[in-house]
C-alpha cells in the first residue's frame, strides 16, 4: 500500500495473483505511459472465484472497470451497495474507498480493467456512468469480451504492447457508448472539462495559478475547487501537479532530454523544486527513475503477468 493525500492506496507491484483462479498484469511496472490522455494500468481476468470470496477496504489512483461473465456479486461503495450480476458493469472510481464480494452460491467471474488520464473522466460520463451511477446492465456481448480478453492477454511485446491495448480498451468504451445514452452533462462537469483542458493546453507555464483556470472556465475559484473535489476527489492545485509529474515521467523515460529540460517542459520552476516534489511522490528522484525504467526495458520478459 502507498499513502498520498492522508489515504493507503492499493500498490499494483505488491498484488499476487490467487493460482488457479486468475490472470492478472500490472503494465504500470513496465510501460510508463506516453498517452497522458488514457493510460492502461492493469487488467485481469477472474475465471475462478472461491464463494465468499471478498476484498478488505481499497482505494486506487486510478478508474476500475469490472464486466461480470457469470454469477453474483455485491458492490459497497460510497454512492451505495448493489447487487451485481451477469452482464453488469460495475465502475470503481479514482480516490473512493471500497469493497466487493462474491456470492456464497453463484460466485462471479469476470474482466477487470484499471485505467487513468485526462480524458478518463469525460469517456466515463460518455459511457452512462456518473457519480450517482457506478453500475450500468449491459447484458451478454461478445465484442465486448472479445476487447477485454484481448487486454487480459496482450500478445505483442515492448513498445508495440501500449499500442495494441490502447486499441482495445477504446473499443471497450465504444461497445458500452454504443448502448447506453449519455446522460445530460450538467454545468459542474463542463466546467471540469473546460478546466482539464486548459490545464492540458498550459501545464507547461510554470506561473499557471490557479486563479488563470478559474478565469478561463469563467467561474469563481472557491467553486472550481468544490467542482474538482466533488468530481475527482483532489483541489484543482494537486490535480496540475500530477498532471505535471506524468508528463515528466513519459519524458524521462522515453527521451535524452536533460533533467533539467524536463521540468521546464513540465512547467516546474526549477530542477530542485522538480526534484523534490518527484522524490516525495515516488520515492527516488528523476534520475534515478529514468535509470530504473531503462534497465527495466532491457530485461523486459515478453509476459508480465504476475
Amino acid at each position: 500500500m502507498k499513502r498520498k493525500n492522508g489515504y493507503l492506496y492499493e500498490d499494483l507491484s505488491t498484488r499476487k495473483p490467487l493460482l488457479n483462479e486468475m490472470k492478472m498484469n500490472d503494465f504500470s511496472a513496465f510501460f510508463p505511459p506516453t498517452h497522458t490522455a488514457m493510460t492502461l494500468y492493469e487488467s485481469g481476468h477472474k475465471y475462478h472465484c472461491m464463494p465468499g470470496h471478498y476484498t478488505y477496504q481499497r482505494i486506487y489512483d486510478h478508474y476500475l472497470l469490472h464486466y461480470i461473465l457469470d454469477g453474483k456479486g455485491t458492490y459497497y461503495c460510497p454512492s451505495g451497495t448493489y447487487s451485481i450480476t451477469q452482464g453488469d458493469l460495475f465502475l470503481i472510481r479514482p480516490n473512493e474507498p471500497i469493497h466487493y464480494q462474491a456470492d456464497l452460491e453463484r460466485p462471479w467471474t469476470y474482466y477487470w480493467i484499471g485505467f487513468n488520464g485526462n480524458e478518463a473522466f469525460h469517456v466515463m460520463e460518455t459511457c452512462g456512468f456518473t457519480n450517482e451511477c457506478v453500475v450500468l446492465h449491459h447484458g451478454k456481448d461478445m465484442e465486448l469480451e472479445a476487447a477485454l480478453h484481448g487486454i487480459a492477454y496482450p500478445k505483442k511485446t515492448g513498445i508495440s504492447r501500449e499500442y495494441e491495448l490502447l486499441g482495445y480498451l477504446y473499443r471497450v468504451f465504444a461497445c458500452i457508448i454504443q448502448q447506453h445514452l449519455r446522460p445530460q452533462m450538467d454545468n459542474s462537469r463542463q466546467y471540469l472539462l473546460n478546466a482539464i483542458d486548459f490545464i492540458n493546453q498550459q501545464y507547461s507555464y510554470c506561473n499557471l495559478r490557479v486563479q488563470d483556470i478559474a478565469d478561463y472556465v469563467g467561474i469563481d475559484r472557491t467553486w472550481l475547487y468544490r467542482i474538482f473535489d466533488t468530481c475527482l476527489h483532489v483541489s484543482v492545485q494537486e490535480y496540475l501537479q500530477q498532471f505535471r509529474l506524468d508528463k515528466a515521467k513519459s519524458l524521462l523515460r522515453f527521451s535524452a532530454i536533460p533533467v533539467g529540460t524536463v521540468a521546464e517542459k513540465c512547467g516546474f520552476e526549477n530542477q530542485a523544486y522538480f526534484s523534490t516534489v518527484f522524490k516525495k511522490h515516488y520515492n527516488m528522484t528523476p534520475i534515478q527513475y529514468r535509470k530504473q525504467r531503462k534497465e527495466a526495458v532491457i530485461g523486459l520478459p515478453s509476459d508480465i503477468s504476475k
